[in-house]
């Protein structure tokens, strides 16, 4: 029997096994019929290994047209997402172009690699290949925190500046171009500042008029010939009366508008020395309607700020806890600090403040009171903003409380 062959290799030794037969026959070893039988045998099973090379050779033929079939639906999904790459490349590009954001690109190095129209309108002198600094070309503006650009015509320009970082592939710096929205911001506040002063003259001149009616109406009874002279008296001190009304008004209003625009006067004050000066001032109110004065001062605290507009402001909080007390009640006064802050409130035992006017009681000119000017509470709020600080209103148990949130120095 001839030994199995599935490859080449078995070719090749039937091969040798039918040149051996050859030479045996040459020698005369194996007689002619033995020579027959033999290359019967190799012939078949060369027939039989040529059969299985040919179905090798057809599996690896399917093989290798199956797997150029993948490389080929590969290389397609390949080409079509290079293609929609480049598309989405293109829209990129053309988005990046049209932003009205400046956009600058910086490599790992933090050099400029690329710019689009916005950044180069915002910065027509900024070259790519050169290392981004944002000190050369923007000016930090110290009130607000955005950037300044300054062209060489003289004008502008207010810039908001963002960093994007990506991950390993540099950054972008964003330049939004406000000096419009600023601008638009301005002309709103001017507006709104203009809305408030016509809402102001309009309430100051209604608060004005009752007060002068009353006088002028007095002062028109002290023209009668036959006036006795103890009405002439009265008139006469009704009429000053309702003008010092008028005056205390006048220097109310004076009060709300010019608290904190004096600059430089700023100072280092003690304040449980300014709560003694606040409280010789107001003893008068206190004896007059038999109030207790229930002051609680911690430790020594300081804070900075224009003496006599803090003074002022606190007394107008003592007279209006004062006005709102109940006969015999406690006023409060106490302070205590908390994280970097002054806590200054100012209580007594009145009625809480209805919900429904509580968002109007630091409003100018808005009072509860028959004979209220409605700027005391807001002079207030404006002193203590002007030192960087709060006021709110606020119920403890049985005492009203407006509670002063200042800054320590």
């Amino acid at each position: 029997m001839w030994p199995p062959c599935s490859s080449s290799a078995g070719i090749i030794i039937l091969i040798n096994q039918f040149l051996q037969i050859k030479r045996d026959n040459g020698a005369g070893i194996l007689s002619m019929q033995d020579n027959s039988e033999q290359l019967r045998e190799v012939f078949e099973h060369f027939n039989s290994v040529t059969d299985e090379l040919i179905r090798a050779y057809k599996l690896l033929e399917g093989q290798v047209a199956e797997l150029n079939s993948q490389l080929q639906q590969a290389n397609d999904e390949l080409v079509l997402k290079s293609a929609a790459n480049e598309r989405l490349a293109a829209k990129l590009t053309a988005l990046l172009a049209a932003m009205p954001v400046g956009v600058v690109e910086l490599d790992d190095a933090g050099v400029v690699t690329q710019i689009n129209h916005a950044a180069g309108k915002l910065l027509p002198d900024l070259p790519t290949g050169r290392n981004w600094q944002m000190a050369e070309w923007l000016q930090r503006d110290s009130q607000d925190g955005e950037y300044l650009r300054h062209h060489p015509d003289g004008s502008i320009s207010f810039v908001s500046a963002a960093e994007v970082a990506l991950q390993d592939q540099g950054s972008f710096m964003l330049l939004v171009d406000v000096t419009h929205l600023r601008e638009l911001h301005e002309q709103l506040a001017q507006q709104a500042k203009l809305a408030s002063m016509g809402s102001m003259a309009a309430s100051l001149a209604h608060q004005i008029r009752t007060p002068l009616a009353t006088a002028l109406l007095y002062a028109a009874n002290l023209r009668q010939d036959n006036l006795p002279e103890a009405a002439r008296t009265r008139f006469a001190s009704k009429v000053v009366e309702r003008l010092q009304a008028l005056e205390s008004l006048v220097q109310d209003m004076l009060s709300f508008v010019r608290s904190g625009v004096v600059a430089g006067e700023q100072a280092r004050l003690e304040v449980n020395a300014l709560l003694q000066e606040v409280e010789t001032i107001v003893q008068p109110l206190l004896e007059k309607k038999q109030l207790q004065w229930l002051p609680e001062l911690g430790g020594s605290a300081f804070v900075h700020a224009i003496r006599s507009d803090l003074v002022g402001a606190l007394v107008n909080l003592v007279e209006n806890a004062c006005q709102f007390s109940p006969p015999q009640g406690r006023v409060h006064i106490g302070t205590a600090l908390q994280g970097g802050y002054l806590l200054l409130r100012v209580g007594n035992q009145g009625e809480p403040i209805p919900d429904s006017v509580q968002q109007q009681i630091f409003d100018p000119f808005f009072t509860t009171r028959a004979n209220g000017t409605g700027l005391g509470l807001a002079i207030v709020k404006r002193v203590v903003e002007d030192m960087n600080g709060s006021i709110k209103y606020l119920r403890d148990g049985d005492m009203t409380i407006f509670e002063l949130r200042l800054p320590a120095a």
